[in-house]
Formats: structure tokens, C-alpha cells, sequence
């Protein structure tokens, strides 16, 4: 737990760090403040826009909930969902993630309650169109942000009890934002030529959860659909989607959540998406993260160690393997970019961040992994010898 204690501090250090420098830069005028337009058609090119939606979002603690979008010059869509930690319990639900939080050292928290205001200036990566590197500078973006704790799926309104007594109202309210999200976008996005479905960390499971839906409106469009940084095996998965968050899995999404929750969504999505679509999944060898809120939800009190670690990535990769061995549109990109020698983790997601540009394995780049498949048709994987590994016995 010791050295959990550390990956934790060394991540909201960093976090520390980027929001600090992104408060300062208000003065600055640095941070990107998003004008409010309503329809698409009156903004401008790469400009990010805020949009707002009506009486039925709210963010878990009821706060205002609303869209980005931001025009490219090309007839091709990314819809893209946030991502930005879990709630699944009365516990979970009492530490969202606060500023305050990093700066008194206290853990970082599970989820965010609210919308950062900072959030617009911290994304780059496949969003970023002012880099020449970006093979989608061109596109159009529909951001989706996650307040909700619940993957972008919940319905629920939770009556919790902190541990001094005190009561609180935890807002499951994803289902409703994305709902009234796609209403929007229906409603001013004509049918694209190529749209990528996609989502990081929480929002990989959203964007999974989310493509059949969009695909069956854009049924004419080249669907792409690429979760990054997103495995979280627990068998209490069933048990939060229902009685928790009181998302309808099968009537609203076609399929029951499993303990590989975001297996069980690409496995739905090879038969419920068009025949053609790809489906995409990217992840860090050894995501600290990741490992970090699977020991939490499963209530894991062992040591956080290199078999702790290496427990977490077998899982991830035979679920990868799996996928890869049953569905005939499925690609992988699988890296140990940037390990850690002292820890023996890896960095947490890469479609918004810099390391977008910066990862490689085996002599790919990810972003021209993702450039490659979506744009020149060229469908791989990357990172084979980790799936080899668990032929061979090894983790």
C-alpha cells in the first residue's frame, strides 16, 4: 500500500502541477473559454463552443451540465466522451475529485461532481487541431464531458449518508446528459463520412456503451469506435449498473454488463454495430490508474507490488486476446510507452494528452496506428508479443 501511496502522490503532483499553471493562466488569458453558440453552422473553425441543453442535465451535484463542439473543415465527426473516475457506493460517492484535495495532500478523490473549468485547456492529443501532427486536425469534435460518476449511463438520483451522518444527493444523471447530447447533435450534425465514436478512461466505457445508438442514426457514415485506457474487471459490475446507477443495459443498450465490462460492450458491438465498423481499443501495459481503482472497487487490501500490477495486465490482455481471437473488425494497440523503473507502471491514457504524439511501439506511433486504420484503411494491431507473453507463460 506503501507504494501505492506513491504512484497516487506522483500523479496528483503532476495533476497538481497542470492545474496550477491552468488557474494562473486565467489571468493570463490562457484559458480557453468556449463562446456560447447554439447551432453549428454559426461558429467559427476551431474555435471550441459551449452548448447548452435544457432542464434534464445536471451534473452529480447539480450543478450545470452542457456540450463542447468545435468546427473542422472536413465532412468527418468525432464524437468524443470524457473521462474522469467512477462513483459505484455510498463511500465512493462522498470524495469527488478537488482542487483542495491535491493541495492538502488528502487522497485525489474517485470522480469529478462537477465540470472542471480548467478541463477545455488540458485537452490536446486527437482534439488538439493547431498541431500539424494531428492526423484528425480537421475534423469536427463533439466533446461530451462526465460529471456523472457512471460512465455516461446512470439514472438515478442516490440518497447517500457520509460517514458523519450528513446526507447528500449523488446525480447519476449521465444517461439523460448523453441523451439530450445526441439530441443536439441529430439536430446539427448532417450525416458524416467518417465518424469515430471514441472515449478515454471512463469515457472509453461510454463511447462503447453509446456507439450502437449513434451508429443506428448515422447508419450511412464509416463508424469507427476506439475506447482508450478503459479495463476495470469486477465482478460487482452487474450489481452497480443495476442498483446503483439504474442503467437498463439490455433495453437501452442491447446487451448485460459482465465482470469485463468493457468486454462485454465490444463483444455486443461486433454484432449490434454495422457490419463494416472497426472497433479500437489502446492501453497502457501497466496503467497505474487503472490498477488503482480495480483494487478499490474489488476492495483489494494487498500490497500494491509488481504481482498486483502484473495480475492487472494478464486480465487486461487476455481480454484483448479474446476480442481479437472472436471479432473479425477488432484492433488493438498495446504499449509499455513510458514504464516507470521504480514503480513498474505505465502512464494513464493518450487521446487527449501529449503522449498521443509520443508513444511508440514496435516502431508505431499511436497516432499513426489510429491515422493508418480510420484514414487509409490500413486495419493492424500493435503490441502482439504481449498477447504472445501469455502463450508463452509469461506476464
Amino acid at each position: 500500500m506503501r507504494k501505492l501511496g506513491k504512484i497516487t502522490k506522483v500523479f496528483v503532483i503532476s495533476l497538481l502541477c497542470v492545474i496550477i499553471v491552468s488557474s494562473v493562466a486565467i489571468y493570463a488569458f490562457a484559458i480557453k473559454r468556449p463562446t456560447t453558440i447554439p447551432v453549428m453552422a454559426d461558429t467559427k473553425p476551431y474555435k471550441w463552443n459551449k452548448v447548452t441543453l435544457g432542464e434534464k442535465v445536471l451534473s452529480s451535484d447539480g450543478s450545470e451540465y452542457y456540450l463542447w463542439t468545435k468546427k473542422g473543415e472536413n465532412p468527418n465527426w468525432i464524437i468524443f466522451f470524457s473521462g474522469g473516475g467512477v462513483s459505484w457506493d455510498a463511500e465512493s460517492a462522498s470524495h469527488p475529485i478537488k482542487i483542495m484535495n491535491f493541495m492538502t495532500g488528502r487522497d485525489t478523490g474517485n470522480y469529478f461532481a462537477n465540470i472542471p473549468f480548467y478541463m477545455l485547456t488540458l485537452l490536446g492529443g486527437m482534439l488538439a487541431t493547431d498541431n500539424p501532427d494531428n492526423p484528425f486536425k480537421e475534423w469536427n469534435v463533439v466533446y461530451i464531458p462526465y460529471s456523472t460518476g457512471d460512465f455516461h449511463v446512470g439514472n438515478n438520483s442516490a440518497e447517500y449518508k457520509k460517514k458523519n451522518g450528513s446526507s447528500f444527493t449523488m446525480h447519476y444523471n449521465g444517461k439523460n446528459n448523453v441523451q439530450s447530447s445526441l439530441d443536439w447533435i441529430y439536430a446539427n450534425v448532417d450525416k458524416p463520412d467518417k465518424l469515430l465514436i471514441a472515449g478515454e478512461s471512463a469515457g472509453g466505457f461510454g463511447s462503447a456503451f453509446w456507439a450502437n445508438t449513434i451508429a443506428k442514426h448515422y447508419n450511412e457514415s464509416e463508424i469507427y469506435q476506439y475506447s482508450d485506457s478503459s479495463y476495470l474487471n469486477s465482478d460487482k459490475w452487474p450489481d452497480i449498473v443495476k442498483n446503483e446507477w439504474h442503467a437498463d443495459f439490455k433495453q437501452t443498450f442491447g446487451f448485460s454488463p459482465e465482470a469485463d465490462l468493457i468486454g462485454s460492450a465490444v463483444k455486443a458491438n461486433s454484432h449490434l454495430l454495422p457490419a463494416n465498423a472497426v472497433l479500437l481499443q489502446s492501453y497502457s501495459l501497466f496503467d497505474e490508474i487503472l490498477i488503482h481503482f480495480q483494487n478499490k472497487i474489488n476492495d483489494y487490501t494487498g500490497p500494491f507490488d509488481q504481482r498486483n500490477v502484473a495480475d492487472w495486465s494478464r486480465q487486461m490482455r487476455e481480454s484483448t486476446k479474446a476480442l481479437d481471437s472472436s471479432i473479425p473488425n477488432y484492433y488493438y494497440y498495446l504499449t509499455d510507452y513510458g514504464l516507470n523503473a521504480k514503480t513498474g507502471t505505465t502512464p494513464h491514457t493518450f487521446a487527449t494528452r501529449e503522449t498521443f504524439y509520443k508513444a511508440e511501439q514496435d516502431g508505431v506511433k499511436l497516432l499513426n496506428w489510429l491515422d493508418d486504420i480510420i484514414n487509409k484503411q490500413k486495419n493492424y494491431s500493435v503490441g502482439h508479443k504481449f498477447i504472445e507473453e501469455l502463450d508463452n507463460g509469461q506476464d
